[in-house]
């Protein structure tokens, strides 16, 4: 551990549907920093390891994610996908804990207080934990917020109870917070302090936001979506053409092989809300254009692969234009250096596109900063890099508690 910080830690994520664990390290250049955490001028973050568990497949025949379903499958998953990313980081091993019968009494007891009557979950947890030894971390990571409440409650209580038999700090993660920290991590060359004003897009399955970064853990909401978010417009709009879920990367493969407009299923939809004088979002009349249009077509037009890909494209063309302009709109207004994206719907590579070619346009170009596609979706390696934006926001285990709608 750093004289003044911490240099490694443990990441838990179960904020929807994947099952995430990793380990990451704040690198040796980060000694300069005066406070011995990370500082975006000197430092760089390393992923030892980073595992998801995905439950895509579980959720697909209901297109999107069921709840009672995703809190069954993270408490199943949790000890599974810790274990192996302590294993994979490469972590040395420490010491097992030699403990009294008093000790080890009182451990299994606080397990018992965190899991309730989740009789499973307990016994998954406390097989694990009394299996393997502490791994060589300062601290857990966990997000608390936001997301479906009876996903975040079990990395919660898993956060929780290893907090408790490791005797290991925990520090709570903003979710939306933890996308923005991707662009951080692994960087080839390292991010520095210049990048500040920066306007963050964070678009995803559940969010889609505009926010303004004044420096590290210095944010201001510009403007969210009104209803639904970009990426939960695109599981809806996939549903409705049958191409399956989730819809973001279905409609972006289908969109890909569209060549031309057929003048016969010419399709033109609306791009909400695009020139408001406010940043907000709002994609739930695109999904019920989407559905309008598709119904007033003939049967087998609905059915045929070309209608489906003229429509994908102009789907995805809709939303990446609304979003593209409105935060070039952000940061040509607000002077920002630098735009960074996150969350899964940032993964689209027509959205990259559209984004470098609209900012090559401009007199003063902001820097793009986009996250590598393994860090766009959910993962443990961006909550475990937000945490190290503060790592004095600690928790106690005892006191830990979800909240579903956190705001950044």
């Amino acid at each position: 551990m750093r004289k003044n910080g911490i240099s490694k830690i443990l990441g838990i994520e179960t904020s929807c549907d994947d099952t995430c664990a990793a380990v990451v390290e704040l690198s040796a250049a980060a000694e300069t920093s005066p406070f011995g955490r990370f500082d975006p001028a000197r430092s760089r973050l390393n992923i030892l390891s980073n595992i998801v568990s995905s439950q895509t497949k579980l959720h697909e025949k209901y297109g999107g994610v069921f709840p009672s379903l995703a809190k069954r499958e993270h408490q199943r998953n949790l000890a599974a996908v810790t274990a192996q990313a302590i294993r994979s980081s490469g972590l040395k091993k420490m010491p097992k804990e030699k403990l009294s019968k008093e000790d080890l009494s009182e451990k299994v007891k606080n397990l018992k207080m965190i899991f309730g009557k989740e009789d499973d979950f307990f016994l998954s947890s406390a097989e694990f934990l009394k299996k393997t030894g502490k791994p060589d971390v300062e601290a857990i990571a966990v997000t608390i917020g936001p997301g479906l409440e009876p996903s975040l409650w079990q990395g919660i209580n898993f956060a929780r109870a290893a907090s408790s038999w490791w005797n290991l700090p925990i520090i709570p993660v903003n979710h939306i917070e933890g996308h923005i920290a991707a662009n951080f991590i692994d960087q080839k060359k390292n991010a520095n302090a210049d990048i500040f004003p920066a306007v963050c897009l964070i678009a995803s399955g559940g969010h889609t936001q505009l926010v303004l970064m004044k420096g590290i853990r210095k944010y201001e909401t510009l403007g969210e979506s009104r209803d639904d978010a970009a990426g939960e417009c695109f599981d809806k709009a996939a549903r409705i053409l049958g191409l399956g879920y989730p819809g973001g990367p279905a409609i972006a493969k289908a969109a890909k092989k569209f060549d031309h407009q057929d003048p016969d299923l010419k399709i033109k939809l609306p791009r909400p809300m695009m020139f408001t004088k406010d940043y907000d979002f709002s994609f739930s009349g695109l999904k019920t254009a989407v559905l309008y249009d598709f119904k007033k077509r003939p049967e087998k037009m609905q059915r045929s692969k070309n209608y489906a890909k003229a429509m994908a494209h102009e789907i995805q063309e809709a939303i990446v234009e609304v979003m593209v302009y409105k935060t070039l709109k952000a940061a040509r207004t607000l002077q920002a250096r630098s735009i960074i994206t996150g969350g899964g719907v940032t993964a689209s590579e027509r959205l990259s596109s559209r984004f470098r070619s609209e900012i090559a346009k401009l007199y003063i170009q902001p820097d793009l900063l986009v996250p590598a596609k393994d860090l766009s979706a959910d993962n443990a390696a961006m909550i475990a890099a937000a945490a190290f934006f503060d790592p004095d926001k600690i928790s106690g285990w005892k006191k830990m508690e979800a909240d579903a709608n956190l705001r950044i």
